[in-house]
């Protein structure tokens, strides 16, 4: 019999644990990176997660630069060959219902109830959040009170599961000072939850455009905060090394009990790949 709609708000996607990574991806580049022909450095970057053999793609936001349609449904054209799950969460550079009206489907995910949504992945939980903040001046973003309660109450109910969250702003400061003031604005409250649950070990991000991992400490566990590079040009971090500039991407591989791995790919050369 057909499965209800993924995008119903109790209904959690029965996904079988990943056996291989799951890449997240940041597709397209915000206004400063236009210069660098985002388009094809997205394609490039897609044809090395191709030979990765994901079982899904997540995309950590800004799918689009100005939230045209157009460019939404240039993304579903290029990631419709690999008919993969897709779990995707708004950015600040994003038209979200346009986004939702391209990317529909059986396999696409977004956080549309009460900006959350929640998935299963074998003996994983992924939750996907939205942390859009209306009206934002400088691309920051916030977390709306509705969703952090939701939030607490999926955490809450589902206790013995390891959760991933993923959102597009960062809740953790990069150190980075522009950088840091278009973070997750109620960062503190959201941090102050996690504290309460140590099923949470993963907490996944784009904006920044760049590497970065921090684990804290959470409970009687710890949680790993992971940025992803963009697939178009990148943020310079503090300590630079020889491939900070290259587009790339994340994989994760989540295990059956509860640990996971990461690296980060870069595509070089971009261009020539596409």
């Amino acid at each position: 019999p057909p499965l209800p709609h993924p995008l119903h708000p109790r209904y959690h996607a029965p996904h079988p644990t990943p056996k291989s990574p799951i890449p997240t991806c940041w597709p397209t580049p915000p206004p400063s990176c236009a210069a660098a022909n985002p388009w094809q450095s997205f394609r490039a970057v897609l044809h090395e997660v191709v030979q990765c053999q994901p079982d899904g793609l997540l995309l950590t936001g800004d799918l689009a630069d100005q939230g045209d349609r157009a460019a939404y449904e240039h993304l579903r054209d290029a990631i419709a060959p690999l008919d993969l799950p897709t779990y995707w969460v708004p950015g600040n550079h994003d038209e979200a219902t346009t986004a939702q009206a391209v990317l529909q489907g059986a396999r696409y995910y977004s956080p549309q109830h009460h900006g959350l949504e929640s998935i299963e992945l074998g003996t994983w939980r992924l939750l996907l959040l939205n942390s859009v903040l209306p009206g934002a001046q400088f691309g920051e973003g916030a977390l709306a009170p509705g969703t952090l309660r939701s939030l607490r109450a999926e955490l809450t109910e589902h206790s013995q599961q390891p959760t991933a969250l993923a959102l597009h702003h960062h809740p953790v400061p990069t150190g980075i000072d522009w950088l840091d003031q278009m973070q997750v604005q109620n960062a503190p409250a959201l941090l102050s939850l996690l504290q309460d649950f140590d099923q949470v070990r993963l907490v996944l991000f784009g904006h920044i455009h760049l590497d970065f991992q921090q684990v804290s400490q959470s409970g009687t566990g710890a949680i790993a905060f992971y940025g992803c590079p963009s697939t178009g040009l990148q943020v310079t971090p503090q300590a630079v090394t020889p491939d900070c500039h290259l587009p790339g991407f994340r994989l994760i591989s989540l295990s059956c009990d509860g640990h996971h791995h990461t690296q980060v790919r870069r595509v070089t050369p971009a261009l020539e790949a596409a």
